[in-house]
């Protein structure tokens, strides 16, 4: 994982709490941090920082709370059900561009990190043309990449393709290999797995894309209520971050230990 994210983390909170905070905010001991994915990519560092006790280090107990689909993980974010969010880029940008008083406060991943894989006849984005491809579900990062991609190769996604909202990772796996998509995005380990399996990658969405795919968010009461508590949260990440960038055998022992399944490569 590139330093760079270490940074993106550490100014994107600076930046979201510039104004002026009270002196004396009322702390949280407790949080809890929505997720909308289970991808070794993108969980493992808060997975990691929590198993090995970097955030009660910070005072912080985290409770993960698992939510399909990222605009599902930002609406309980606003009603206030959650005080942070690990989810995709395209919720929270478009809640901004809406007007709502949500801040990402970290990157986590500063591309997007979906390989596209087809089925045994699907081989190139050519190929791609009048057939299903599958995403997570209406308005989940896969979809928003999918459409993305899609525009920029000059195709139509609601005419030239056909999306159809699948599920997680096992789901859309199995879709795939009995033949009911075409083709799915997937993050670094599922598309080893079905790469062994001899599915072909059409292509890596990251190098196409400039996207970030992974952050952290959060809304402006958050911030201006639990200011330390903010920064103890992304204190406790980033330790996490780093102690998978150190240790990467300790790091997967300690994702399986937090949860994770599948293949962590």
């Amino acid at each position: 994982m590139p330093k760079r994210i270490l940074f993106a983390l550490l100014v994107g909170f600076l930046c979201a709490i510039s104004t002026e905070l009270p002196s004396q905010a009322q702390e949280k001991k407790v949080v809890r941090v929505g997720f909308a994915s289970v991808s070794w990519d993108t969980q493992l560092p808060i997975r990691v920082a929590k198993a090995r006790g970097f955030f009660k280090t910070q005072g912080i107990t985290v409770e993960h709370v698992f939510i399909r689909g990222g605009a599902i993980v930002l609406a309980a974010m606003v009603s206030g059900d959650l005080d942070f969010a690990d989810m995709g880029a395209q919720a929270p940008i478009r809640a901004r561009s809406q007007g709502l008083n949500i801040f990402i406060i970290g990157v986590w991943r500063d591309r997007v990190t979906y390989a596209l894989v087809g089925d045994k006849k699907t081989k190139t984005v050519a190929d791609l043309r009048g057939k299903v491809i599958g995403t997570t579900g209406p308005g989940s990062f896969s979809e928003f990449v999918m459409r993305a991609f899609l525009k920029k190769n000059q195709m139509d996604p609601d005419k030239d393709v056909t999306l159809r909202a699948i599920g997680g990772t096992a789901v859309r796996t199995a879709a795939l290999e009995n033949r009911m998509i075409a083709a799915a995005p997937f993050t670094s380990g599922e598309t080893v797995e079905l790469l062994r399996k001899g599915f072909p990658l059409i292509i890596n969405l990251g190098e196409s894309l400039d996207i970030p795919h992974t952050v952290i968010a959060t809304r402006a009461e958050v911030l201006d209520k639990y200011p330390e508590t903010t920064k103890r949260f992304l204190k406790g990440a980033i330790m996490g971050l780093q102690f998978v960038k150190r240790n990467k055998q300790e790091a997967i022992k300690a994702g399986f230990e937090a949860g994770l399944t599948g293949n962590p490569d």
